[in-house]
């Protein structure tokens, strides 16, 4: 996705796609959502919880940036992807699911915060965040590029799978 994206617009991208995340997620009980087989052996809250460690590590890597500071994880930056997948499984699989549900908030309104309060230039001009970027994602992107992947991608990439459970036989 490499079309010109505005702040405003990423902004607007960002709140539309987790009101759909969050409508699609509304329509589950609690047992539903913690019954597994959603992804995987993954109920619902597994998903959250994943997703929601991604936006833990944005919100984590742009406090730092805004510190000056250039933030790798050991664990989210692990190239194998199951490897890494597997780790937050074990991490959060046994939380409750009402603390599950308030860090996810939590932590996405602290990245809309950090976002909105990154200029426009911060945002889509990769030469002014390059010197953070590229050690995280290995290559020169703009800002909102990699703040979309582990949050509003993430979302639409978990959708379908959640949405399918639903449909057949998660009710």
């Amino acid at each position: 996705m490499s079309e010109a994206m505005g702040k405003a617009r990423f902004i607007g991208m960002m709140r539309s796609e987790r009101e759909q995340w969050e409508g699609l997620l509304a329509e589950l009980d609690d047992a539903q959502m913690v019954r597994p087989g959603v992804a995987g052996d993954w109920s619902a809250k597994d998903v959250i919880a994943h997703v929601t460690a991604y936006e833990r590590g944005l919100v984590e890597w742009l406090e730092a940036a805004a510190r000056g500071e250039s933030l790798t994880f050991a664990d989210l930056d692990h190239p194998d992807l199951d490897h890494r997948n597997t780790l937050l499984y074990a991490r959060n699989q046994g939380r409750p699911l009402d603390d599950v549900l308030l860090e996810s908030n939590r932590i996405f309104e602290r990245l809309m915060e950090l976002v909105e309060s990154l200029s426009e230039e911060e945002l889509t001009d990769p030469a002014r965040s390059d010197w953070y970027v590229r050690p995280r994602w290995k290559e020169s992107r703009p800002l909102w590029e990699c703040i979309a992947d582990d949050s509003v991608r993430h979302y639409r990439q978990h959708v379908p799978g959640i949405q399918a459970w639903l449909n057949f036989g998660g009710r």
